[in-house]
């Protein structure tokens, strides 16, 4: 009787455990973010054939999905100066850990090259944030926008942030975007005063260890140089 229900019970548990899907959200698969069950719009994969950015550095590949229509004026600078080679051998010289990756300034252009005859405004949209893997513009001046990229690299908000922010920012930031920053990381205090227009599906490990690289102590840039080789414009061909 006693082997029978020992039987029963391991039964039992293997349905239960079985049945249990392992939560990978945030984990990179073969270069791959896994975004699990989460829902916000920013964190969903291009459609085949869509035009995505390649980014090649010297430390590894990153794949940005871009919003052409949440931020149509910064996506069409963007990849207007990538076709050119505009961003071909800038570094990443602002590095601060768990926090961002920025590059340098195109020495040949102080204030940021444009493909429109000027700056271009603002182009915030409550839903989509400063998660980690987002990709913003610097702006140049109060209000005014540049070609020069950051993406976002925190490793992560702690339980209480989370909890205030379920409290306090449920009138302003949608449940999907909340469980987003809990499960990604970010910068939710920078929504709303920086563009996003573009987010890492690809690559959030290369992100991650150029965050970690060994700094100056002295002008707190790398040791070693972080270097964009090429960004490329390209139709997404899938997962592979």
């Amino acid at each position: 009787m006693k082997r029978k229900s020992l039987i029963f019970v391991i039964l039992i548990l293997t349905i239960i455990l079985g049945g249990c899907k392992k939560d990978n959200t945030g984990q990179i698969v073969n270069g791959y973010t896994q975004i699990g069950e989460l829902k916000l719009e920013q964190l969903q994969m291009p459609e085949v054939g869509e035009e995505i950015a390649v980014i090649t550095t010297n430390m590894g590949v990153m794949k940005l999905r871009l919003f052409p229509d949440v931020a149509p004026m910064a996506v069409e600078n963007f990849t207007t100066l990538a076709k050119e080679g505009f961003y071909d051998g800038i570094r990443f010289t602002r590095i601060e850990r768990t926090y961002l990756i920025q590059m340098e300034k195109h020495e040949d252009y102080n204030n940021g090259e444009y493909s429109f005859a000027g700056f271009f405004e603002d182009e915030f949209d409550e839903n989509y944030g400063h998660i980690t893997g987002a990709v913003g513009i610097a702006q140049s001046r109060e209000d005014k926008d540049s070609s020069f990229l950051h993406i976002i690299s925190q490793d992560g908000l702690g339980e209480e942030y989370i909890e205030v922010m379920r409290e306090m920012d449920k009138d302003k930031r949608s449940k999907d975007m909340i469980d987003a920053y809990e499960a990604m990381g970010g910068l939710p205090g920078w929504d709303g005063k920086y563009v996003v227009f573009a987010q890492v599906f690809y690559g959030v490990d290369t992100l991650m260890e150029i965050n970690r690289v060994e700094l100056d102590p002295i002008n707190n840039e790398p040791i070693k140089d972080v270097i964009i080789e090429t960004i490329k414009i390209v139709p997404f061909e899938g997962v592979r």
